[in-house]
């Protein structure tokens, strides 16, 4: 991972602990990342259950088929869709596939630092219809994280 990449993600990971909630708004929509401790720690929990490699988890109407037979949609009850992605550019098609604006999703894909490389991301719809992201840290990255956080 280079290391703007790592100095991105270490800036927006900040803002969970100034208490801010990025969040753009755009005439596509609202695009929002989630930084919530909870609902970090619950998207943890989330990709530790699956086996296979993934760096994206998605909140979508279906698990049946074929990904892109379905829709993103809210968190409460959703099928949770593991996927595997190898660039930032496959997160926009793949968004948009998933029934998401492209002015949406090519905001995902700019404010979501490491999409498509080493760290996993969740997608969901808020309540409002709003685009969100949570990062999704493995324990070494949340340490690696703090680490800078010390550092800084």
């Amino acid at each position: 991972m280079s290391l703007s990449t790592k100095a991105r993600r270490h800036t927006l990971l900040q803002h969970e602990h100034d208490k801010a909630e990025p969040k753009i708004e755009t005439a596509a929509g609202i695009f929002r990342i989630d930084l919530e401790p909870e609902n970090l720690r619950l998207w943890r929990e989330t990709l530790l259950s699956y086996s296979k490699p993934c760096n994206l988890l998605l909140a979508c109407e279906s698990n049946q088929g074929e990904l892109s037979e379905t829709q993103l949609t809210w968190v409460v009850g959703s099928a949770i869709r593991a996927t595997q992605i190898s660039s930032p550019n496959q997160l926009v098609k793949l968004l948009e596939v998933l029934g998401i604006k492209t002015e949406l999703a090519e905001l995902a894909r700019e404010h979501c630092p490491g999409v498509g490389e080493q760290i996993t991301l969740a997608f969901y719809l808020e309540r409002h219809g709003w685009l969100t992201a949570s990062p999704v840290l493995t324990t070494a990255q949340a340490q690696s994280i703090r680490g800078m956080s010390l550092h800084s």
